[in-house]
């Protein structure tokens, strides 16, 4: 794509300054407009009046992917001879050479890259010989790498051999491992362990990184030098000594942990120059809106963001979804076997010009549901890159061609303005920066379709205000993976797949902590939080064929839900503008045993047929006959439980249910049954 960029935040307030990261040539206008959705896949950028268009002249702006760690000698060091010590365990080599520890000074540069041949030098662009260092793969060993600025030598030694080439640096020289300080994807794949810097002469260290502390720090200091991490690489890892579990090891113990995990296109932080610096109206209303920028070939580009309420109407409060958007920011699945398998009982794999685009790039970076080339899952996703899928322009998703996550939340907004409904809207992560506070100044908090990632802040606060407030959870496969935010940057998360739930990577037993937070990873079910105790309901099955509506129960007819069920009838949502049906994509159900209140009443249940299959964690053996043509547990739910503190609770229980509610006009039972809720839980 010849037109891409971010924003530096995704909610402001009005009045605020928004600065837009853009890559593209020759000029571009930037306007402010509200997003409002116009059917099932059509959104109408409303341009803001009070906002004037602004006019700048793009560049072609690189992204520099791969992880690392960086740190400079001073000349003091740098002009005297020194070595610098650092365990390595290189995990993946491929016939590109990838650069292992980088050592840039004044005047020059030298790398060793690593090959199919071994590891070899390499000054400025060019090989340095033909000769290799032999280094077996996933094998932990001690590399050193001495410089002698005299003799204008520098010298790699591993496993006892010694592989030397010329070149003189010059002036204080910065050392990087695992790539340059410029890389765009030529780095290494491996972990190292925190390196050691000696004198000439000297047995006892200048510096001694520790990497085994202050997991969520962003750059750490020994001996008066700061060295930093470069795109987040893997930290909380294992280094070469395996604990020794039968002496009683526990994971809370850091000393183990004492390696980085680096890949050659991790990318968290694309560090664009600003190209569109807008200030937001003084007085606006609260939404979901975008910077649409149109290029000078007429190429469109509409990032989006939010405004938030700086005087709460106390009414309602919609909550983005913006942590699912960034665990899936730029999601590869199509491209690898695991895609094929997804897309079994669909259609196929069949990719929009956005995921060819990505397809593309692998410089864009990941999502935390792929993997690293050396098959290590992806534990950080951030939105301060280009991320293709995050536009209302994203419209079918790679496996069923129909609207998922932003397009699809979308049509909670669309629902609320259709019906009159003044709202206002904040992100996941203002909802983790603020706390249930936030959430207290609102009789009813709106969920999105999907709300999987929330951090620990997040779900306290949702716990918090749900005890005496109104939650209405409007999607399904929610709160459901422990998610951790980069205290430096909440636009950063983290994951760990731990070794169970319905994931396309599983942890090492060893490294299910969270290094931004400690916190164990994994799904919140096996922390003893299953969202059924939030939600009445938790994740059951998941389907990407046709939905279908649910059928009401008899309890449903009772007196009591009269208010709830008045012009509704005995089917809900039988129709669909995603997948054809409101139960349908990921399913939530009511289940005692995991935290669903005693007094929680299933209003409603779908049926599926065989394409649809249970989550892993729902399953305890292998057994036949899974799919929901035969097996009673595959469906979904409409819950709806009052708790005895005060709050009330329906869910919904379907990701793709919000997909049912604009269905002949918003004249149809889904949408009347929400409404009829909701105007409940407003009296």
């Amino acid at each position: 794509m010849s037109l891409t960029g971010y924003l530096d935040d995704i909610s402001y307030f009005p009045g605020e300054r928004l600065i837009c990261r853009v890559s593209g040539r020759g000029k571009a206008t930037a306007r402010i407009a509200r997003l409002a959705k116009a059917g099932a896949f059509h959104v109408d950028s409303i341009p803001m009046p009070d906002s004037a268009e602004t006019v700048a002249e793009l560049e072609e702006q690189p992204l520099d992917a791969g992880s690392g760690f960086s740190f400079e000698l001073p000349l003091d060091v740098a002009r005297s001879a020194f070595t610098v010590a650092v365990p390595v365990c290189l995990t993946f080599i491929d016939n590109q050479p990838r650069i292992v520890i980088a050592l840039e000074g004044s005047d020059s540069f030298a790398s060793l890259v690593v090959d199919p041949r071994g590891l070899s030098w390499q000054v400025g662009d060019s090989l340095a010989g033909q000769d290799a260092l032999p280094v077996a793969l996933n094998e932990w060993d001690d590399l050193c790498v001495s410089v002698d600025p005299a003799a204008g030598t520098i010298t790699a030694q591993l496993a006892g051999q010694i592989l030397a080439t010329r070149a003189i640096l010059g002036g204080s020289v910065t050392v990087t491992l695992g790539r340059k300080l410029q890389s765009f994807g030529s780095g290494c794949y491996g972990r190292f362990e925190g390196p050691i810097i000696y004198g000439a002469g000297t047995s006892a260290p200048l510096v001694a990184f520790d990497f085994s502390s202050n997991f969520s720090a962003t750059s750490i200091e020994s001996a008066g030098i700061v060295g930093s991490f470069i795109n987040h690489p893997t930290r909380r890892v294992l280094g070469r000594q395996r604990p020794d579990i039968l002496s009683g090891f526990q994971d809370g113990d850091p000393t183990p942990y004492n390696a980085i995990h680096v890949h050659a296109l991790d990318l968290t932080d694309a560090k664009w120059r600003p190209t569109f610096e807008i200030e937001l109206p003084a007085e606006c209303a609260s939404g979901v809106y975008a910077v649409d920028i149109l290029g000078e070939s007429g190429e469109r580009l509409r990032l989006p963001f939010v405004i938030k309420a700086r005087r709460p109407t106390g009414q309602v409060l919609f909550i983005l979804p913006t942590n699912t958007y960034i665990a899936y920011a730029n999601e590869r699945l199509a491209f690898s076997d695991r895609g094929a398998a997804i897309a079994s009982d669909t259609d196929g794999i069949h990719l929009n010009a956005l995921d060819e685009a990505l397809g593309n790039e692998p410089l864009l970076g990941a999502s935390v549901y792929d993997r690293h080339a050396d098959g290590s899952g992806v534990h950080y996703s951030s939105r301060r890159r280009p991320v293709l899928n995050l536009t209302p322009d994203y419209q079918g998703w790679w496996c069923t061609q129909a609207p998922r996550h932003f397009l699809a939340d979308l049509n909670i907004p669309r629902w609320l303005d259709h019906i009159g409904q003044q709202y206002d809207v904040v992100t996941d992560e203002d909802v983790h920066r603020h706390g249930s506070d936030l959430l207290k100044a609102y009789k009813v908090v709106m969920t999105g379709t999907h709300p999987e990632y929330p951090s620990p802040e997040n779900l306290k606060a949702m716990h918090e205000f749900s005890a005496t407030g109104n939650l209405l959870y409007l999607g399904g496969n929610g709160f459901y993976w422990v998610t951790g935010h980069d205290p430096q940057d909440l636009g950063v998360i983290e994951t760990r797949r731990g070794y169970a739930g319905q994931r396309n990577w599983t942890s090492d037993p060893l490294e299910l902590r969270l290094s931004t937070n400690n916190e164990q990873g994994g799904l919140w079910r096996h922390r003893g939080m299953a969202p059924n105790r939030l939600t009445g309901v938790g994740s059951v099955a998941v389907g990407f064929t046709k939905g279908s509506g649910y059928e009401r129960t008899p309890e449903s007819f009772e007196a009591r839900f009269a208010a709830f069920f008045e012009g509704v009838g005995t089917t809900i949502g039988d129709e669909g503008e995603i997948l054809g049906g409101a139960a349908s994509d990921e399913l939530d159900a009511s289940n005692v045993d995991l935290g669903t209140p005693a007094n929680a009443v299933v209003l409603a249940r779908s049926r599926h047929n065989r394409t649809y299959l249970p989550f892993i964690e729902e399953e305890v053996e292998i057994q036949h006959n899974l799919g929901g043509d035969l097996n009673p547990t595959v469906k979904s739910e409409i819950v709806y439980f009052e708790r005895p503190t005060g709050g009330k609770v329906f869910s919904a229980g379907a990701i793709n249910f919000c997909g049912a509610l604009a269905i002949n006009n918003f004249e149809n039972s889904a949408s009347r049954l929400v409404r009829n809720v909701l105007t409940n839980f407003l009296s």
